[in-house]
């Protein structure tokens, strides 16, 4: 039983690239909060459980709809779903950047 829930921790998002540091050197990750409004990203990192269930893990791109400093969340789009975030989750889920 014990590889079971090491497979499925790897699956929902909790592996080592979620301590802190950027999987990716050359390309260098960001919080979701920091993306521009009309910005796009491929979600890296989130150890969040319940955004993971609503579609948002690792490898998924994400568009923001909406990304206003003065609101306390922000709207993004997944494929066809549109989910509101709270800033302080948007903080915790790292991305890379679509140039």
């Amino acid at each position: 039983m014990p590889g079971l829930f090491k497979r499925l921790r790897h699956r929902w998002g909790a592996h080592p690239a979620c301590k802190g540091e950027c999987a990716h050197p050359d390309k260098p990750c960001d919080i979701l909060a920091n993306v521009p409004t009309e910005g796009t990203a491929v979600i890296t990192c989130n150890s969040d459980h319940k955004t993971v269930e609503r579609g948002l893990y690792n490898g998924v791109q994400v568009k923001v709809l909406r990304n206003e400093e003065t609101e306390p969340n922000l709207v993004v789009a997944v494929g066809d779903a549109r989910y509101v975030l709270d800033r302080r989750i948007a903080r915790r889920i790292r991305v890379r950047t679509e140039q």
